[in-house]
């Protein structure tokens, strides 16, 4: 990786030939409040800055840009299963034809889907036997609707199986600033390890996603949840809640060169 971008190599057990990172706020072009490698269109940043800023990140990382993946996000559970057709879609802002959907399947190595967060924890989950590879936006609307469930369902479909799967939480809001309401806490509460989530108001989506994925057959060995909070390093992430909606977006991405 370059010095300049900062981007947390994730399930690096699987070795060079996968591309799984979150990439943190440093090394962009973008300013002020999107400082400084905001990935988000969506957010009133520049266009043509984030267009950098990913180039950036793709230079880093060694996955180029035209073969990036990216999908609109609406804080759902839909699964969007892509072939080598798809590569590039979505990567430069142009008009997207792919459909939203918070959740990406990858089913060829050489293509890349980026995952976009300002808080909202993101789930990786590759199979280095298959070389299937898919991430998740798994925020609590998609958490609740079951998206990391459906994104291991959808690799599990596609030939992987659950004991070959490795898989990674992003950075993300944690336990400690994410007060949610009696409405949140209430459709939450059928979640696997909501007993070990939920403090007061207070919930911790990872831990959520932890037992989700041990619950469909990734052994606990092979999660890795991260512990950084979004909402806590303003020096790393970008942050919905603590910067009261203007922010950029941290991202994740994936794939099998």
């Amino acid at each position: 990786m370059t010095d300049s971008v900062a981007a947390i190599e994730l399930l690096p057990q699987l070795g060079s030939g996968l591309v799984a990172c979150y990439a943190r706020r440093s090394g962009g072009v973008s300013g002020a409040e999107f400082s400084s490698l905001n990935l988000g269109f969506s957010t009133g940043d520049d266009r043509d800055r984030v267009v950098e800023n990913r180039r950036r990140l793709a230079l880093a990382v060694g996955a180029p840009l035209e073969r990036w993946i990216v999908t609109g996000q609406v804080h759902g559970a839909e699964v969007l299963v892509v072939d080598r057709a798809a590569a590039g879609t979505g990567s430069t802002g142009v008009v997207k034809s792919l459909p939203a959907a918070d959740a990406v399947v990858l089913l060829h190595p050489g293509s890349f889907a980026l995952s976009l967060s300002a808080d909202c924890p993101l789930v990786l989950v590759a199979d280095p036997t298959t070389r299937l590879a898919g991430v998740a936006h798994a925020g609590w609307r998609g958490t609740v609707a079951g998206v990391v469930e459906n994104l291991v369902q959808a690799l599990l479909a596609q030939g992987a199986r659950a004991a070959d799967l490795h898989a990674a939480v992003s950075p993300g809001i944690g336990q400690c600033c994410f007060e949610v309401g009696p409405e949140v806490l209430q459709a939450a509460a059928a979640r696997p390890g909501f007993a070990a989530a939920a403090r007061g108001n207070y919930l911790d989506l990872r831990t959520l996603h932890r037992h989700s994925l041990e619950q469909l057959g990734v052994a606990p060995s092979r999660i890795a949840v991260s512990a950084e909070c979004s909402a806590c390093t303003p020096e790393h992430y970008f942050s919905h809640r603590r910067d009261h909606g203007r922010s950029g977006r941290n991202g994740a991405l994936i794939g099998w060169r």
